[in-house]
C-alpha cells in the first residue's frame, strides 16, 4: 500500500515560482496594452484637437516672445544707460584733467616767456605802467615850465657869425 501524502496547506516554492512566472507575462502584456492604448488615445486626441492646440501653442509662444522682448529691451536700455553714465563720468574726468594740464602748460609758458623777456631787458607790465606815470609827470613839469613868462635880462643866444668868402689862390 502506498502511502498517500496529505496535501499541505502551504504551496511548494516551485509551485509559487510557476504561478508568478505565469502571472508576470500576463501583467507585462496588460501593461504594454495599456501603454499602446494610451498612445493611440493621445494620437486621436491630437488629431481631433490638433489645430486648436497648435493655435494655443502659437499664442503662448507669441506671449513668451513679447515678454522676452520686453525684458531684453529693458536689460539693453539699463545697460545702455549705465554705459552712458559711465562714459559721461569718464569724459568729465578727462575734461577736468585736460583743463588742469592746459592751465599748467599756460602758466609754464607764461613764466618762461617772462623769464626770457627779463633776460633781454624788456620791462614787464608794472615797469611800463611806472614809466608811463613818470613820463606823464615829466610832461606836466615841462608844460608848467613852458607856461611861465620868460625873465627879462635873460641872455639871448649869440648870433651866428658869417663866414668870410674863401680866398682865391693863385
Amino acid at each position: 500500500m502506498a502511502v498517500r501524502r496529505k496535501p499541505t496547506k502551504k504551496p511548494s516554492p516551485i509551485r509559487k515560482a510557476r504561478t508568478r512566472a505565469t502571472r508576470a507575462p500576463a501583467a507585462l502584456v496588460e501593461n504594454v496594452q495599456q501603454i499602446w492604448l494610451a498612445g493611440m488615445g493621445a494620437i486621436a486626441k491630437a488629431q481631433k484637437e490638433g489645430p486648436a492646440a497648435f493655435q494655443d501653442a502659437v499664442a503662448e509662444g507669441f506671449k513668451l516672445l513679447n515678454r522676452s522682448r520686453t525684458t531684453t529691451e529693458k536689460m539693453i536700455r539699463d545697460a545702455f544707460e549705465t554705459a552712458q553714465s559711465t562714459m559721461q563720468t569718464r569724459v568729465e574726468g578727462m575734461r577736468d584733467q585736460a583743463e588742469e594740464t592746459w592751465d599748467n602748460l599756460e602758466a609754464l609758458f607764461q613764466s618762461r616767456v617772462q623769464k626770457a623777456l627779463r633776460q633781454i631787458g624788456v620791462p614787464n607790465g608794472d615797469e611800463v605802467r611806472l614809466l608811463n606815470k613818470r613820463v606823464a609827470e615829466l610832461n606836466d613839469a615841462v608844460n608848467k615850465l613852458a607856461a611861465r613868462p620868460a625873465k627879462r635880462g635873460a641872455r639871448r643866444p649869440a648870433a651866428r657869425r658869417r663866414r668870410a668868402p674863401a680866398r682865391k689862390r693863385g
